[in-house]
């Protein structure tokens, strides 16, 4: 049987359908006009005015082969690469560690626990304490304090939590019964009915990580080694230190118009990798927020 489709549901759908179009175009232009730019011609770029459709004069990589020439660039990556797997790896471990242990109903101080987490997440102790405290550990130009001080999240502490608390107490008790202990049920039994939400937490922590610079310009200071991708796209593009970042490129490179082209460039570079990451792990946001991974 086929069911009638009211006029007022016509109307829903068109204006919905229009709004989420115009919402994606708005989210979307910003991200083409950068890529059109960076492999645009770089007389043609400083020339053009507005949104570009199009690359501007013929296509050209000029942009990204002084991007990729530059030392620093390919530095900030494995930095950034490095401070990313050490993060998501360390933060999730830990991260599901403390929600299983919390999310136990025969855990002693269990309340008085998830009240101190909570309470993280609406004061926190401030930068100079953070930098003292950072400073005393004798942390100051290492690579831990890029990592130590975001290794963890409270309120991915209470998303597992909750995760945890909203599976059938069935499968641990059914676990007990053959004999499996605590670590056993976490890591065979708990963790692949949590997947989702364990994928947020993966993804929400690399997206951070990835777009991280005020820890390293505070810590790292003095170990220009050690600095992160964003670090340097922050000198080139807020600081417009592009000529010290292409330091040694051609005489053409120092020119003002193919400065322009380069910060195009190191914005695609920057960005690349979590817009190809996103899509695989979009199917898990709604799911890994609301549900526990329990399918009824």
């Amino acid at each position: 049987m086929v069911e009638k489709v009211s006029f007022s549901r016509i109307v829903f759908n068109i204006l919905n359908y229009g709004f989420m179009l115009l919402i994606c175009i708005i989210c979307v232009a910003p991200l083409w006009h950068v890529m059109m730019a960076s492999v645009s011609n770089p007389r043609e770029l400083m020339s053009s005015t507005g949104l570009l459709l199009k690359p501007a004069g013929e296509i050209t990589f000029k942009g990204y082969q002084l991007v990729f020439k530059n030392n620093n660039i390919l530095t900030g990556y494995i930095n950034t690469l490095f401070y990313v797997a050490a993060t998501t790896i360390i933060g999730t471990v830990l991260t599901i560690i403390a929600g299983f242990t919390i999310s136990r109903e025969n855990m002693k101080l269990k309340t008085p626990i998830t009240i101190m987490i909570l309470f993280t997440m609406i004061f926190g102790g401030g930068l100079i304490p953070t930098y003292m405290l950072i400073r005393s550990l004798g942390m100051i130009d290492h690579s831990i304090a890029v990592i130590l001080p975001g290794v963890i999240n409270a309120f991915y502490i209470i998303m597992m939590k909750s995760s945890f608390e909203q599976l059938p107490a069935s499968y641990e008790e059914s676990a007990k019964i053959d004999g499996a202990g605590p670590l056993t049920i976490l890591v065979k039994i708990l963790v692949p009915l949590v997947k989702s939400t364990i994928a947020i937490i993966v993804m929400f922590t690399i997206v951070q990580q990835w777009n991280s610079w005020f820890p390293a310009s505070i810590y790292l200071t003095r170990r220009r080694d050690l600095w992160p991708l964003q670090l340097f796209m922050r000198e080139i593009l807020v600081q417009n230190d592009t000529g010290k970042i292409l330091s040694g490129s051609d005489a053409l490179s120092k020119a003002d118009y193919t400065i322009n082209l380069v910060k195009y460039c190191v914005t695609i570079v920057g960005t690349l990798p979590i817009l190809c990451i996103y899509p695989f792990t979009q199917k898990h946001f709604v799911k890994g927020v609301t549900l526990g991974g329990v399918k009824g």
